[in-house]
């Protein structure tokens, strides 16, 4: 098939997606028996783009929630090879790929319960009748883990592992919960840690919309458009989860705020949207991810970052909450215990497992009004594939506009017109991961390790003075040096709870024990074949149709360059390989990750 060909087929689907340098190169990936999948699983951030992108590298129909309702054609022709994904939590899934062990992909919190993966996506597939463990559960073995959060920097000297049995439906399976295991880099190679693409998290919402419970928000844009619930403004949010503020018509309780120059001050939390009518009382219900979660911890990591500027002198309490080193977490008890510690409480909170049942807990119906949490994107409206049932989005105030004196949504401050807050989505991601840059202090390269690529770690210099605030040295300096840059992002347009979505992958791929036999350079080849397809080999930025469908955007060219020539590509000793592979890492190791 000619490249044109291909491109038109592509962008008359409804998910349009940017052609890959493999087709624009006329290379088609290695074909393989269908019987050969490629497991993964862990973020349910992560579920639904990837099962898509699977289903679209495969050849399969693209699906929105699985094998039900299709969003899109056939994106590529002759890969038979199928990807298969676990949404269980990203805890979970840096746990299953750390021992190797796909019998722990389980979601939940361990040891009190453990279930199947949640749905959506489907994590399993019903049109392939055999063999049988691409359509049962668990997986014969796991290629890859993915989680929102980065792999802890002392992955090597051990993890938290025990197993124990279980029972899923007629299947006896392991699972894992407390105790010991170690990441066996002799055996599978060096830990690869690859950003996937760039993943805002919304601040999402359930804002009743008639009735004597409707709200009146002068702030609202469209209601179901990305961020079009409410605007709400820094000092709200660090209001709302420090406990400070517990019901949505507070008219009296002094918040703090951040201004330009970098001072503090106090406004009541009804500023940002005067004039709203509530017409009655509504506590504030904080409904939250009660696993593990990545999730979690891009949402603590915004709010360890952001909030300790307005309360400096922690009259409110935000050092003493926000300022802690058990943030970020995947944990998020670990904020409600912080809160509690400090003497507030919350009105109520609601714990869930996993993001689709956070989605449900907060949703859209009048039961639920005035539930407040945090999702990935693909979980609220617009994206969300079951949009009569989703909650929605707010839009967030960004550095950018505290620095232009446009503390409240309408205000002009020094932009010379009225200005609405950031809402989530590709475009607004995009412009927060240009922060990461060499301006910065962050320059890729191609002898990085797994930790390099942690990009909450990716901090400001030291004695980097708060834009708008004197510079260091000076009276007024407020020093944000060590600070995570992404909360911070200096852009324009740039939404301020972003982060990604890691695939966690094995330097050295062995035989498995599937009962489908695999080599290890078969799974080798696959799985490259998968991420060059993925990323887009030329450098620019990858196929983004379907990540875009989700409120996603693919990386910056620079960082799928550095991937490209660190990990897919030619003879850099990094390259992902299997054992015995010569001018590797992977010469000296034997067996290989079998999973």
């Amino acid at each position: 098939m000619s490249a044109i060909s291909f491109g038109k087929r592509i962008l008359n689907g409804s998910s349009a997606l940017a052609l890959s340098s493999i087709a624009l190169l006329g290379v088609q990936p290695a074909s393989a028996d269908p019987s050969e999948g490629i497991f993964g699983g862990g973020s349910t951030l992560a579920s639904l783009a990837l099962r898509q992108e699977f289903d679209c590298w495969a050849d399969h129909v693209v699906k929105a929630t699985g094998p039900s309702t299709a969003v899109g054609g056939s994106c590529f022709p002759g890969v038979a090879t199928l990807g298969l994904y676990a949404g269980v939590g990203s805890g979970n899934g840096a746990r299953a790929y750390i021992a190797n062990r796909a019998d722990h992909l389980a979601l939940g919190s361990f040891p009190s319960a453990i279930n199947f993966p949640a749905v959506p996506p489907e994590y399993k597939d019903g049109s392939i009748a055999s063999p049988s463990y691409l359509t049962s559960y668990p997986y014969p073995h796991i290629d890859f883990g993915a989680s929102d959060s980065p792999l802890a920097s002392n992955l090597l000297s051990g993890l938290t592992v025990t197993t124990y049995t279980v029972t899923w439906g007629s299947t006896t399976v392991t699972a894992a919960v407390a105790g010991s295991a170690s990441y066996n880099s002799a055996n599978w190679g060096a830990p690869i840690q690859l950003p996937l693409f760039e993943a805002p998290v919304a601040v999402a919402i359930n804002v009743p919309t008639s009735g004597t419970n409707g709200w009146t928000i002068n702030s609202q844009t469209t209601l179901g458009a990305a961020g079009g619930a409410i605007q709400l403004s820094t000092a709200q949010v660090c209001a709302i989860f420090s406990g400070l503020v517990t019901n949505w018509n507070d008219t009296t309780t002094n918040i703090p705020y951040l201004l330009s120059n970098g001072s503090t001050g106090t406004q009541k939390f009804s500023d940002d949207n005067s004039g709203v009518a509530y017409h009655t009382n509504k506590a504030i219900t904080i409904v939250y991810r009660s696993d593990g979660s990545g999730t979690s911890f891009v949402f603590t990591n915004y709010l360890k970052n952001v909030c300790p500027l307005l309360d400096p002198s922690n009259t409110y309490g935000y050092q003493s909450i926000y300022n802690t080193s058990v943030l970020p977490n995947n944990n998020f008890t670990q904020l409600i215990n912080k809160v509690t510690a400090y003497g507030r409480a919350f009105a109520a909170t609601v714990g869930a497992d996993g993001s689709d049942a956070v989605a449900a807990a907060i949703g859209n119906s009048s039961a639920n009004d005035g539930r407040i949490g945090y999702l990935s994107n693909d979980f609220v409206q617009p994206y969300n594939p079951v949009s009569s049932t989703a909650p929605y989005g707010a839009s967030l105030q960004n550095d950018y506009l505290r620095l232009h004196q446009v503390y409240h949504p309408g205000q002009s401050g020094d932009l010379g017109s009225a200005q609405n807050f950031i809402a989530p989505t590709p475009t607004s991601a995009d412009a927060a991961w240009a922060a990461l840059n060499t301006t910065h202090g962050v320059t890729l390269s191609t002898t990085w390790t797994f930790n390099d690529y942690n990009i909450y770690a990716k901090t400001f210099p030291a004695n980097t003075n708060l834009p708008g605030s004197p510079t260091s040295g000076n009276p007024g300096f407020v020093d944000i040096g060590g600070r995570s840059i992404l909360p911070l992002a200096d852009g324009a347009a740039a939404y301020s709870l972003v982060g990604t979505a890691y695939g966690f992958f094995y330097s050295c791929y062995g035989d498995t024990t599937s009962p489908y036999a695999i080599t290890g350079s078969s799974r080798e080849s696959k799985i490259k074949d998968f991420l060059t397809w993925f990323y887009n080999v030329a450098g620019t930025k990858p196929s983004t149709g379907i990540l875009n469908s989700r409120g996603f955007g693919g990386l910056p060219s620079a960082w799928v360059s550095n991937i490209n020539a660190e990990y897919l590509n030619g003879s850099n000793p990094s390259v992902i390989a299997h054992p015995g592979a010569p001018f590797t890492n992977c010469y000296s190791v034997t067996g290989g990750a079998q999973g």
